[in-house]
């Protein structure tokens, strides 16, 4: 009778006694999993071999949850601040990667005879690992307080390169007629009719992606607005990640940036104007606990799936790909940054590249697209030995090198500046709220208790203000200007709604004093990205 569920228990077991491991060895997650994978391919537990990952499975369940966790963290107002840089990073670094990778792959195991893998067979490696993954990364960056639009940029094109990357695989997949269980494959015969089906198909594909997902986002905010129930609004925000996915599918267009765009409209809007705080948290936890869960099973699952001997003996052939992966990120993104200094946008520090470039590590997703491959498909074994190698040494290696590298580019210096603030100004906050909730308990508390709760806050208050001035510096003495004037424009807006129930001011009136404070708070955003290049 628990047949069934005994393989799964043993897993989650396994998820759980990694999870342990990391904290205690303070390693990123991934590469905890990474390791935990090819643990049980070398054990070989029966019962653990009665689980096996489908491509509807990864698809249609575990990738959703992983792209509608990141996007729903990206605001629209920071996205579109640095859209022009990610979309050239994200689009056309996707095509150059796929290029160069899948050249340079071919190329070197001709070179060392394996010719019965042919360059259609390197473009589709390409495409399967053209997608970045830096969960780690941006762990170890939001840690050392690297520069906001440092992070914004890895992860706006990581969310963006998984739907250009899945269109491309698609596209590559159909051209040498590989059946990938996302529609009927046609038949193409001739460079004309290739180039022609590539454009419109990845034209259709992602502007029709992101039209249906911004659609079912923001329809979810609506909805989200209409009701006051954390429950609810959580089962509406897996309505509009699944359901924005579903849609797109149906119509042929990208599922996975049908769901980036409904992350991103329901988590800027739905969540900022729709849900009570209490309800936010909720809704970041679930989600927070399906991205751990599904990054959990692609890893483990993957590494039941694979002959780990065979995944050694193919060690050379591995170190070759990576290397041909990690020269095409490096020629996209030393070719792309140049092109950012004649565009009107601030240019890219050129030191940022050497962090764009080793921080563009690869994850599930290329997991995900080659398990998706016809079983039966010549040279699958050979790609899903690559694929999980890369994705492997990438993690192991590039993760673990990450915060050396940000050392030598003297980023951690200013970040230690930047912690040391903002652990000091949490304490500020935490004693302020803690003092006003002593004086709203006045008449509950017994006047004793209260005395002493009141000088432990006040002490804390006290010392929090005193580090925040000497960790900040001069350093940091713009910054406290905007976040002061930041709270400021917040107790306007709030004085501005106490005005409007009370009968004091109009609708009308107040609509305009709105505009006027939410150009106010425009400005200093955009001040705020200019300050943190």
């Amino acid at each position: 009778m628990l047949s069934a569920e005994i393989p799964l228990l043993l897993l989650l077991l396994v998820a759980a006694l990694v999870g342990m491991v990391a904290l205690r060895l303070k390693l990123p997650y991934t590469v905890a999993l990474v390791l935990a994978g090819i643990g049980l391919g070398f054990l070989h537990i029966e019962e653990l071999s009665r689980l096996h990952l489908t491509p509807e499975l990864l698809m249609a369940v575990f990738l959703p949850a992983l792209l509608f966790e990141a996007a729903y963290h990206l605001q629209y107002r920071e996205f579109e601040r640095l859209s022009r840089e990610i979309l050239l990073l994200a689009v056309v670094g996707v095509l150059i990667a796929v290029g160069v990778t899948g050249g340079l792959v071919w190329l070197g195991l001709q070179a060392v005879g394996i010719h019965d893998f042919s360059l259609g067979h390197g473009f589709l490696f390409a495409s399967m690992i053209a997608a970045t993954d830096p969960i780690s990364v941006l762990a170890l960056f939001r840690s050392l307080g690297v520069p906001r639009r440092l992070y914004l940029l890895v992860e706006g094109e990581s969310l963006l390169n998984d739907g250009v990357a899945v269109v491309v695989f698609l596209i590559v997949a159909a051209v040498l007629g590989i059946d990938t269980g996302h529609g009927h494959v046609p038949e193409l015969h001739g460079t004309q009719e290739i180039l022609v089906y590539g454009v419109r198909t990845f034209g259709w594909m992602g502007l029709g992606g992101v039209l249906v997902g911004s659609m079912v986002g923001a329809l979810g905010s609506v909805l989200t607005s209409r009701v006051d129930d954390k429950l609810l609004e959580t089962s509406l925000s897996v309505v509009v990640a699944y359901g924005s996915f579903l849609l797109a599918e149906y119509f042929d267009a990208s599922g996975v940036l049908a769901v980036v765009a409904s992350g991103m409209v329901f988590g800027s809007f739905g969540s900022r104007f729709g849900m009570s705080p209490r309800t936010r948290m909720a809704v970041v936890d679930f989600w927070e606990f399906m991205a751990f869960f599904s990054n959990t099973f692609v890893f483990l699952l993957v590494g039941l799936e694979l002959d780990i001997p065979e995944l050694v003996a193919a060690l050379g052939l591995i170190a070759l790909a990576f290397v041909a992966v990690l020269l095409a990120r490096a020629a996209t993104v030393y070719t792309l940054l140049p092109i950012t200094r004649l565009m009107k946008v601030e240019p890219i520090p050129k030191g940022w590249g050497h962090v764009l470039v080793w921080g563009g590590l690869r994850g599930s997703l290329s997991m995900v697209l080659v398990m998706g491959l016809p079983q039966d498909m010549p040279g699958r074994r050979l790609l899903l030995v690559l694929v999980f190698g890369v994705v492997s040494v990438s993690l192991l290696l590039q993760a673990l090198t990450m915060k050396p590298l940000l050392r030598r580019l003297g980023l951690v210096r200013q970040a230690q500046v930047r912690m040391a603030y903002e652990t000091a100004r949490g304490r500020v906050w935490m004693a302020r709220a803690a003092l006003r909730d002593l004086e709203e308990r006045v008449d509950l508390l017994d006047p004793a208790i209260r005395v002493r709760f009141e000088e432990r806050f006040k002490k804390m208050l006290s010392e929090g203000r005193e580090q925040a001035i000497e960790a900040a510096g001069t350093y940091l003495d713009e910054e406290r200007l905007d976040e002061a004037a930041m709270h400021m424009i917040t107790v306007q807006e709030e004085a501005l709604r106490h005005a409007i129930a009370e009968g004091v001011v109009s609708e009308d009136a107040a609509e305009v004093l709105f505009d006027e404070l939410a150009s106010e708070r425009d400005e200093l955003d955009a001040h705020d990205v200019g300050e943190q290049e």
